[in-house]
């Protein structure tokens, strides 16, 4: 419940953050190379984020449905 500690204790707020971003933008820059390499790379790319986006609206829709269809 407390912390108790002798010298000065500064919290991390945001360190979680701060890597994501590092990680996300070296992410961004090699899928930028890889694309300037191979730019049939780039439609893969897109259609396997539309795959993804699609696949999370329809778990998405079945979730509420079954929430609803519950509740009545």
């Amino acid at each position: 419940m407390f912390h108790f500690s002798l010298g000065q204790h500064r919290p991390q707020f945001g360190s979680g953050m701060r890597t994501g971003l590092l990680f996300n933008g070296i992410l961004c820059v090699l899928f930028g190379f890889a694309i300037l390499v191979a730019p049939e790379l780039l439609a893969y790319i897109v259609a396997t984020f539309l795959i993804i986006v699609g696949i999370s609206l329809i778990a998405a829709w079945w979730k509420v449905h079954n929430a609803l269809r519950g509740k009545w």
